[in-house]
């Protein structure tokens, strides 16, 4: 296979994130079975990793990126598997922060297909396999080769019954629960955390944030179940203290055992905590055995980078892109912006995929908007602009920008002394923006292009 050809084969199997395929409850009530069977049929090369697995509503990616950065700079060779991506598929699988290269995706693509068609046709009655669940052998695999010390996995949707539940972690992370996927995990923050807290394993150590008593008791109650001890990790003390490195801000945090600083390259009120959850897991991986000690975490963290989270993609005027996709992730990037940039108003460039809960979003962005161009996310959930504004009855000031780069040109030209262009809604929307403002990336191939 080509790359473009091992897209097109990963791509071309049911894909809940992009709504392919399969929808609803059906594709994710049908848990890791299959999975477990196709790493079964290539030696279940995932045994004898050590694993971190990560499930929450929010800050999963943060959370896993914080990790990661401390066990490399622990000197560890450090898998993450996380998504969705910003802008190649390739990013779902990292070493040491490098995506894996294209000839590697595909050759492993290339062996994977036999196995999928034999066990598709042998257990035809199980439905189809998605997209993710073959990435998270692909990741799995490419770790297992590449020998590495320790891989960190993100949680895809829910925990219970999602793929990566395939892996047996040195210790699990939660983070923080809030209403999503509601359809899929259930209306209530208790059954939204029963599902998270599927990834429990019994005895493992777990690091969960702090937050709503309902999910928390949720989160209890499965740790006395499994016996595995809960550290409740609470947000890192913060000075005010912000710095700056590379032209983004670096958080100055105190660390939890004595106060000492600590930089955070993910700044934000949201990342405090996100960032306590982070240092309790690499705590809990010291305990285990790995090498991570105090002065890793606190290098690790001071250089962690994750694109696409409050991230400056141009100045003059001051340009950052967020990819919050809940009101709650919308609300901690306002008063982010205020924390780690003193701004506090600004033309805001804003996109959404249908299943989002766009009045909050858009009301969380009230007091900060000084204008709104609304886009389509280039995804196939996203938003067409003219169907938003009719269904939710947008007034104002709301225009619907022809394309992200109009949008772009437009913010920037509205844009006042002291402000800033806000680019956010989905993850998609900041990945779009990123590249129109010129933000170096690598760009995949169209998959289908010549077929």
């Amino acid at each position: 296979m080509t790359y473009a050809e091992a897209l097109r084969w990963i791509y071309g199997f049911a894909d809940l994130e992009r709504g392919v395929g399969h929808a609803g409850r059906d594709a994710y009530a049908a848990g890791p079975a299959r999975t477990r069977r196709l790493l079964r049929a290539l030696g279940d090369p995932h045994h004898g990793l050590t694993f971190v697995h990560v499930a929450g509503s929010k800050g999963k990616g943060s959370v896993c990126a914080l990790v990661a950065s401390a066990a490399e700079a622990a000197g560890l060779r450090t898998g993450a598997y996380t998504q969705p991506h910003l802008h190649s598929f390739r990013e779902r699988i990292a070493i040491d922060g490098r995506p894996i290269d294209a000839e590697a995706f595909a050759d492993l693509c290339e062996r994977l297909a036999p196995q999928v068609e034999r066990l598709s046709a042998a257990h035809a009655e199980d439905g189809p396999y998605s997209t993710f669940e073959l990435a998270t052998v692909l990741a799995l695999a490419w770790f297992a080769e590449q020998q590495v010390g320790l891989a960190v996995i993100e949680v895809g949707l829910g925990g219970r019954l999602d793929a990566t539940r395939v892996i047996d972690p040195a210790v699990v992370g939660l983070t923080t629960i809030v209403l999503e996927h509601t359809r899929v995990l259930g209306e209530t923050l208790e059954a939204i955390a029963r599902e998270k807290a599927g990834i429990i394993k019994p005895g493992v150590p777990v690091v969960a944030a702090a937050q709503s008593g309902e999910a928390l008791a949720v989160f209890r109650a499965a740790c006395r179940s499994q016996e595995a001890p809960l550290t409740v990790a609470e947000p890192l003390d913060w000075a005010g203290d912000i710095a700056a490195r590379d032209g983004r801000p670096l958080m100055l945090a105190g660390a939890p055992d004595d106060g000492g600083s600590l930089p955070v390259g993910l700044a934000g009120p949201h990342q405090r905590q996100n960032a306590a959850v982070a240092w309790h897991i690499c705590r809990a991986l010291a305990d285990y055995g790995l090498p991570i000690d105090r002065g890793a975490i606190r290098a690790g963290f001071g250089a962690a980078s994750w694109p696409g989270r409050l991230e400056v993609v141009a100045g003059d005027p001051l340009t950052i892109v967020d990819g919050a996709h809940t009101p709650e992730a919308v609300a901690a990037v306002v008063e982010g912006l205020g924390e780690a940039f003193h701004v506090q108003r600004g033309p805001v460039i804003f996109g959404s995929l249908r299943d989002k809960r766009v009045p909050l979003m858009l009301d969380a962005l009230r007091g900060y908007a000084t204008r709104l161009l609304v886009v389509r996310p280039d995804h196939p959930r996203g938003w067409l602009p003219e169907r938003m504004v009719r269904r939710y009855g947008l007034t104002g000031q709301v225009e619907i920008a022809s394309s992200t780069e109009a949008a772009l040109r437009q913010a920037r030209a509205a844009c006042r002394p002291g402000e800033a262009v806000l680019a956010t809604g989905s993850l998609a929307v900041a990945a779009d923006v990123r590249a129109a403002a010129g933000v170096p990336h690598e760009v995949d191939p169209e998959p289908w292009a010549g077929t």
